[in-house]
C-alpha cells in the first residue's frame, strides 16, 4: 500500500513540475510545451468567426502573444470573456503553438484561466 501511494505521489509530482512558467519575453521559446504564464490582458477582440482573442504585451498587431477561445468553447464560460477579462491580470496554463509567427495558447474552458 505504501509503495502504491509513493508511486502515485511521484507520478502526480512529475506532472505538476513538468509545467514550466514562462514570461512574455521568452514565451516563443516554449513552442509545443505546456506552460503557465501570468500577464495583463492588453487588448481583446472578436474575429469574424466569433472567436475571442485576448492579446498580451502590446495591442494587436504588436502583441507578444494571444489567447484564443473558439466560439464553440465560449458557451462553456459563465461570463463573456470579451468583456470580463479586459485589462485583467490572468494566469493561463496551456500548450504554446505558433500561428503566423506569434505564440498562442488555446483555452477551452474558464477553469484554464485564473484571475489575479
Amino acid at each position: 500500500m505504501k509503495k502504491n501511494l509513493l508511486l502515485l505521489f511521484l507520478v502526480f509530482a512529475s506532472v505538476v513540475f513538468a509545467q514550466e512558467t514562462a514570461t512574455i519575453e521568452n514565451i516563443t521559446s516554449f513552442e509545443g510545451k505546456t506552460i503557465t504564464i501570468c500577464e495583463k490582458v492588453t487588448g481583446i477582440h472578436e474575429t469574424k468567426g466569433e472567436n475571442a482573442v485576448l492579446n498580451f504585451g502590446k495591442a494587436y498587431p504588436n502583441n507578444a502573444f494571444s489567447i484564443i477561445i473558439f466560439k464553440r468553447d465560449r458557451e462553456k464560460f459563465s461570463y463573456n470573456p470579451l468583456e470580463f477579462l479586459n485589462s485583467k491580470t490572468i494566469c493561463i496554463t496551456g500548450t504554446v503553438i505558433m500561428y503566423k509567427g506569434k505564440p498562442e495558447i488555446v483555452i477551452k474552458n474558464e477553469a484554464e484561466i485564473v484571475i489575479r
